[in-house]
């Protein structure tokens, strides 16, 4: 019935669990925003970036602080440490920041502190195209689309790409404007006037009342032409006379395309700690069923981009591998046993076990992911390995000693009971160090260890339980009185051959074993010269914290010189489609954008292109980037950068990450140019992309203020009316009567094309006192500078960002940067990983850690379970058997030491631990007997053979599908398995003479009971 509880929750736990990519990592990230209109860059940073970074910096638990200071806007990014309470970090920020409010600037938008999802990217993004204009597409996006999305259960945000929302532009003429002496201040304030709404309140009879209206805004376009403006000598002036009314768009700063054809881009993103595949169906259906059906004609509506995609061909793929693992790992016990029962009995453990163990997701909130399912894999050859134990001890009872199938039944698993007890604690005491694990790692680990630990413990009570029932209720039950060389059976050739070689191997490993006991020292020698050979093997192979995963979709990043506006941005994107569209033939999707994001620059656009499934082309993914990065190196006028997805949506997906601070911006740049051309001449490092961007071509006003101050002329008459003109100013609200329910800015912007040239800024006029015209050059100039378009801070001093992708491992390109930098850098100037490789640094210095405590706990384990303090050495030493396995062949198959194989090599301390106990348990009962050490030795070990090369050779095969690398996400799932498979060879090889000759040496150490 125990057995029964763990099928009942699982099966329903399996229809409730939800399917995504990775273990939900959720970063505690805060981002304090504050907006100062028409401030420049070193304004914003001086008087707002400065004073909120250290404010904030004193709060506990911070693990880094970034800011940028772009023209109006201050964004200050914390980065809390994984274990710190959102919630309680979201006070503190708020707290520290209303502290130094009032030393802010006085017309600043007050601060806004905001919770930043780092998983909040977009799971879905679709393009919207067609024959209708590109006003047409983003009001049917907006008013229509975004909300019919965002109904469906599970959508928390409908983002839109390339959006330029309805604008009534008045372009005004400044060549009629001074004519009919009107200044840009005079237009402001006719529409200040006569295009309002105000309360009028009601007019109240005896029994009733009536509201007075007041709209006396302008409802149609046609009509907000006769808007009056002034009174000249020649009549009124309209505004039809000094401009040109237009129902059209906001300024041109943001565009999108999808296959080469303008579009709308909708990003759907999902609720925080929700399904995505579960979502991604309900957009699908709602999409096919409600949407599509309804499009006016001539649009379309394609799916960009998918998550789900990958999600379900990696989850399918690993599904698949759990059912081939299973069926190996039966093959293997019916190999050894030859008994269809036993293989029976042996395989029931499997399901119970992994349904078990799926419970337990449910209730610690997991989701199946290519961490949990990679845990299941696992357990599929370690969940059965105490029911092999269990039931070939049975078995051999029954064959040797008892013909009662129930008195074999006890008497068989009370001899085992503390072996497998043993092994699967050794298993178990391995993941506690998990509690001390930081970073993304710690986080993969968890979810991997609890679903591990979860199985392996299951398994050991249906072994100790389930196992011996169905033994006793199964195994051949007639003629108890006859002896099992007395039964009638009837044996085919295929079992008395494999009879035959496995007594051949028994005999065989009795030979070789005599042998290792008459030379114990040798042994241990050359077991010692192999367990080098691993040094070589760890320094050779790559290193890096994630293998490249052909996930079908890759991204480009792209930007032009600072100072390029977006007609020359759009046309390099043009140039950069055309040569992704050389790949046509592995392409499925482009969609790309410029403009997009907070700081909205129009020198740097996004791509994101899907491929179609890998099983359908001939190139892989890394093929294509690698060849692209080849095609865009020769493209002039603009960078593109293609890279994969990254594992934290939203974020630059680069392998080396890493920021140049120090206290001067002038330094900063000083130094980041030198370190990029001192990196670059090692090719190997790849294409750098240094983001900083100090070479923005500015005007800087220089106003004679003496003279303006004589005609009555302030600064801030000066600053408005080139704003208005230049810059653009939403001067009140539109909507049609009857309208479609929303109101649409009206913004004041002088004619396109109107200033082109410096000299061209002397069109501005600027009323006197005395009510006459004056030209703006007559009381200010202008003078050409380069400054900065951001400004970025990192840990309270200034940075600059690198971003690149090395054809070298990750860890020797860090080092590369290590001894670069420390050769260009002064003290006070120093280097700062980020993302994968901060990560990677983290993971390296935490895995020795791991590695030590886990050795510690698993022999304080093994001593108190052996009643022992030298026993569990002996039992230990199959451990660096194993590390040399593991390392050679991720070696040999040209793997890479990553978050994964990193898992599998600390997998392999409780792993390899089984065979060493099943060994020594044997013979420690054989000595209690009264048997001489090499005696017991020579008969406990040939004995153990079967259930050694059985536990082993189960999970090596349930291992082998995933190993092989055949499946969406191959590239994860292989290093773990190769790991695990290559130190489960080598360990068992090893462990059956190692261990013997080790104990012998050891016996009089033993027999003083230490």
């Amino acid at each position: 019935m125990i057995s029964g509880v763990f099928i009942l929750f699982g099966i329903i736990s399996i229809q409730k669990i939800g399917l995504d990519r990775f273990p939900m990592i959720e970063f505690p990230v805060l981002s304090v925003t504050t907006t100062l209109e028409g401030a420049n860059p070193e304004i914003i940073d001086a008087s707002i970036t400065n004073i909120i970074e250290t404010a904030v910096n004193s709060t506990t638990g911070i693990e880094s602080i970034k800011s940028s200071s772009s023209p109006g806007v201050s964004v200050v990014t914390i980065t809390f440490n994984l274990d710190k309470d959102i919630e309680v970090a979201f006070n503190e920020i708020q707290s520290k920041v209303g502290q130094v409010a009032r030393r802010l600037p006085d017309d600043i938008v007050p601060p806004v502190v905001r919770k930043v999802e780092t998983n909040a990217s977009p799971i879905m993004w679709l393009g919207f195209s067609g024959d209708r204009t590109i006003q047409d597409l983003n009001l049917y996006a907006t008013n229509i689309l975004k909300k019919q999305l965002e109904t469906i259960d599970g959508v928390g945000e409908v983002r839109i790409g390339g959006r330029r929302d309805r604008t009534v532009r008045v372009n005004l003429i400044v060549e009629k404007m001074s004519a009919l002496n009107i200044s840009a201040i005079d237009v402001v304030n006719a529409f200040n006037r006569e295009h309002i709404q105000l309360p009028g309140g009601y007019l109240v009879k005896d029994q009733s009342e009536k509201m007075f209206k007041l709209d006396l805004e302008y409802h149609q376009i046609e009509k907000l032409n006769d808007l009056l403006v002034a009174y000249r000598s020649d009549g009124p002036v309209k505004i039809k006379d000094i401009a040109e009314v237009q129902d059209g768009l906001e300024d041109y700063r943001e565009t999108a395309r999808f296959n080469s054809l303008p579009s709308v881009g909708l990003g759907i993103v999902k609720v925080a700690n929700s399904n995505t595949v579960e979502i991604i169906n309900k957009i699908k259906l709602k999409l096919d069923s409600d949407i599509r059906p309804n499009l006016p004609l001539g649009v379309t509506l394609e799916i960009s981009t998918d998550d789900s995609v990958f999600i379900k061909a990696m989850v399918k793929s690993l599904q698949s591998h759990i059912v081939e693992g299973t069926i190996l790992a039966a093959f293997i016990v019916l190999l050894f046993l030859m008994s269809l029962r036993s293989t029976f009995i042996i395989a029931v453990a499997i399901p119970i076990s992994l349904l078990g163990a799926i419970a337990v997701m449910y209730f610690f909130g997991f989701t199946f992911n290519s961490m949990t399912l990679l845990a299941l894999i696992l357990l599929i050859g370690v969940v059965v390995d105490d029911a092999i134990v269990v039931l070939e001890n049975i078995f051999r009872h029954h064959h040797e000693y008892d013909v009662n199938p129930f008195d074999a039944s006890i008497n068989g698993s009370k001899e085992v009971v503390f072996a497998v007890l043993t092994s699967t604690m050794a298993l178990v005491c391995i993941f506690a160090p998990v509690i001390y694990m930081d970073g993304i790692i710690g986080r993969f680990f968890e979810s991997f260890a609890v679903v591990v630990t979860s199985g392996v413990l299951i398994s050991l009570i249906v072994s100790l339980t389930l196992t011996p029932m169905l033994c006793s209720k199964f195994l051949i039950k007639e003629n108890f009185n006859i002896g099992w060389d007395q039964k009638k059976l009837k044996k085919n050739i295929i079992v008395e051959k494999l009879e035959a070689f496995f007594k051949i191997l028994e005999d065989s490993y009795s030979k070789i074993l005599a042998s290792t006991l008459d030379n114990r020292w040798r042994v241990l020698l050359l077991s010692f010269l192999i367990v080098l050979l691993s040094g070589y093997f760890f320094a050779n192979i790559n290193k890096e914290l994630v293998p490249e995963t052909d996930e079908s979709r890759f991204t480009v990043r792209f930007k032009t010189p600072l100072g390029s506006n977006i007609d020359y941005t759009y046309r390099k994107l043009l140039e950069i489609e055309n040569k992704i569209n050389t790949q046509e033939e592995s392409i499925a999707s482009v969609f790309s954008s410029i403009g997009l994001g907070s700081q909205g620059q129009v020198n740097s656009g996004y791509i994101s292109v899907r491929l179609i499934d890998k099983d359908l082309r001939k190139k892989s993914q890394t093929e294509i980037i690698n060849n692209l990065k080849t095609e865009f190196s020769m493209l002039a006028g603009v960078k593109a950068f293609p890279a994969g997805v990254s594992i934290a949506g939203g974020q630059r997906s680069e392998k080396l990450k890493f920021s140049l601070i120090g206290p001067s911006i002038e330094k900063v740049a000083q130094f980041s140019s030198e370190l990029q051309n001192k990196l670059s001449e090692n090719t190997k490092i790849g294409k750098i992309d240094l983001d900083l961007q100090l070479n923005l071509p500015q005007l800087i006003l220089d106003i004679d203020r003496e003279k303006s101050s004589s005609l009555g002329i302030s600064a801030r008459d000066i600053a408005e009316s080139i704003s208005v003109l230049s810059n653009g100013l939403d001067v009140a609200r539109f909507n049609d009567y009857p309208g479609d329910g929303q109101r649409y800015e009206i913004r004041l912007k002088a004619k396109e094309g109107t200033f082109q040239k410096t000299n061209d800024l002397n069109k501005i006029y600027l009323r006197s006192k005395s009510g006459e015209l004056v030209r703006l050059d007559t009381i200010a100039s202008f003078t050409e500078v380069l400054g900065p378009a951001v400004i970025g801070r990192e840990n309270l001093q200034y940075s600059a960002n690198f971003y690149t992708d090395p054809s070298i491992p990750l860890g020797e390109a860090i080092q590369l940067v290590s001894d670069v930098s420390m050769s260009i850098l002064p003290s006070d100037y120093k280097i700062e990983l980020d993302g994968q490789a901060k990560e990677f640094a983290k993971t390296s210095k935490n895995l020795f850690f791991v590695f030590i405590l886990a050795t510690v706990l698993l022999y304080m384990v093994l001593a108190s379970l052996f009643n022992s303090f030298f026993q569990p050495i002996i039992v230990m030493l199959a451990q660096p058997l194993a590390v040399v396995g593991g390392i050679a062949l991720l070696w040999l198959t040209g793997k890479s030491l990553n978050i994964y194989s990193m898992i599998g090599m600390v997998l392999l301390i409780g792993l390899v631990a089984k065979n060493s106990i099943l060994l020594i348990d044997l013979t420690n009962q054989l000595r209690d007997k009264g048997k001489e050490t090499n005696k017991a030795l020579l008969e406990a070990c040939p004995v153990r053979l079967r259930p050694v090369l059985m536990t082993s050779l189960t999970l090596i095969l349930a291992l082998l599908p995933a190993a092989l690398g055949f499946g969406a996400g191959s590239e994860e799932n292989g290093p773990l398995a190769i790991a695990v498979i290559g130190g489960m060879i080598s360990s068992t090889l090893l462990t059956l003479i190692v261990i013997p000759a080790a104990y012998s040496l050891s016996a009089r150490f033993i027999d003083k009971k230490l």
